[in-house]
Formats: C-alpha cells, structure tokens, sequence
C-alpha cells in the first residue's frame, strides 16, 4: 500500500521546485525528519537520492538549450563533490557517536539553522541585490563570463563549491538557494545560466552524495519511489503554469515560511 501522505507532499514540493526553481531539500527533509519521524540521516539519504532524479530532467533541459556554464559547473563540482562526501563522513561519525534522541536533537537544529539560511538567501536574491547587467559585472569582476577563468576565479569556485557541498552533505539542503546567490553575487552570467549551472552542478551533487548515502544505508527506496509518484507530475504542473504565475511573491512566501519553521525548530 502506498502512504499518500508522501505522495500528496511530494506533488507539493515537486510543484514548488517546478514553479519557483527552488525549495526542493528545503522542505523535504525537515517535513521526513520532523513530520515523519524519520530518523535524520535516512531522511537526508533519501531526500538525496529524490533530489537527483528530480532535478536530472531540468538539467538535461538546460544542456539542451546551452544555458550551462560547464567551467563553473565541474570547478563548483571539484569543490562540491569531495566536501559533500566529507559532509556524509560527518553525519556517519555523528550516527556512531550519539544515541538517536541526541543525534535528532543536533541533527534539526543544523537543519533549522539551515533553513534560516537559505529563506534569508531567498529574500536577499529577491528583493536586496542590485539588478546588474552582464557588462557590469564583467566591469566588477574582470571576467566576460566566456572566456576562461583565471586560475584565482578557479580557486575561489572550488572554495564556495565546497563550502555548499559540505553543507548539502550534512544536510541535503542548500544545493540550490544558497549556491544560486553565490552564482548571481560573483559571476558575470545570464540569469538563465546561473539557473541551468546551479541545476546541473547540484545534480551531479545529489547523485554522488545519494550514492555514499546508499552506501551507508541511508536510503529508504521505499519512501523516495512514494515522494517521486507526486514530485515528478507536480514538477511537470509547477513548470508549465509557472509562465503565468508570478514568481517574486511565491518565492518570498517560501522564504518566510523557512525562516519561520526554521526559527521555530531552534527555538523549541
């Protein structure tokens, strides 16, 4: 028998992610962790391994339409992937060291802290930073965003690609919100590629992350196929409607309601 209440919370966020590019492990792992019961680093295992599937159709997409940065992808990735694997070591080394009533404890107040995190990063993106045009950028920061980068740019990219992937590592959450602003912060390149850069990195993420989770046992199949039957006709709706809705005041209220669950979690 399949649980609808997954199901139901799955065409839910999947038609979030779908309308607003954005909240996707935001949502998912606290409702696994805090709604469900489910102990944190199964619920963070099987998010992963949703987060993956979910975003790999956008990012084939973007490829598609040549809105990838692929510089910046593998050079975030350099960074990401190793930092997020070393993010997994971290909650593995938490998971043998606390007993379950202390590891949930630690577990949702990094997540609500997180979650404040990535609500401020939304408002932050939407409504505080300056609307800058590529040659602007490109006058800031010394780079048209085709050519190569320049071996320091590179470094700094590894650096915020691991600075995320350790987050995304410990967490699932973050991958998307928090990368995306860093991308518009620093890089002189079209919105349109910002998003397609962000997808295709965070899914390459996702799935090695997913993976150490598989091998860690961390993944509940059962749960993220439940997740998937609603995520993935709700990104379908989300993304065809989404021409005709406005973004700006979804994604503040999806901002607000992080802040505020994530406030609530460290204060209770």
């Amino acid at each position: 028998m399949i649980d609808a209440g997954p199901a139901l919370f799955g065409l839910l966020v999947g038609f979030l992610v779908g309308l607003t590019g954005v909240g996707g492990g935001s949502l998912m792992t606290p409702f696994l962790v805090a709604v469900m019961g489910v102990p944190a680093p199964t619920a963070i295992g099987t998010d992963m391994v949703y987060a993956t599937v979910t975003k790999l159709t956008g990012s084939v997409q973007h490829y598609r339409q040549r809105s990838v940065n692929l510089e910046v992808a593998i050079f975030l990735g350099l960074g990401s992937i190793p930092a997020g694997l070393l993010g997994v070591a971290t909650l593995e080394w938490m998971e043998g060291t606390f007993d379950a009533e202390r590891l949930k404890s630690v577990m949702i107040t990094i997540i609500a802290a997180t979650l404040v995190l990535v609500g401020a990063s939304l408002i932050y993106r939407e409504y505080f930073m300056p609307r800058r045009t590529e040659d602007d950028l490109t006058k800031q920061n010394g780079w048209d965003g085709k050519s190569p980068m320049s071996g320091r740019r590179r470094a700094y990219t590894v650096l915020f690609g691991a600075a995320g992937g350790y987050l995304v590592g410990l967490t699932s959450i973050g991958s998307g919100s928090v990368m995306a602003v860093i991308l518009l912060l620093l890089y002189p390149i079209a919105p349109a590629i910002i998003v397609g850069t962000d997808i295709a990195h965070a899914t390459v993420l996702s799935l090695v992350v997913g993976l150490a989770h598989m091998t860690q046992g961390n993944v509940d199949f059962g749960l993220a196929g439940t997740l998937l039957l609603g995520s993935i006709p709700g990104v379908l709706i989300g993304s065809r409607v989404a021409p005709w809705i406005p973004g700006k005041p979804l994604k503040t209220i999806l901002a607000v309601m992080l802040i505020f669950v994530g406030a609530r979690l460290l204060l209770s």
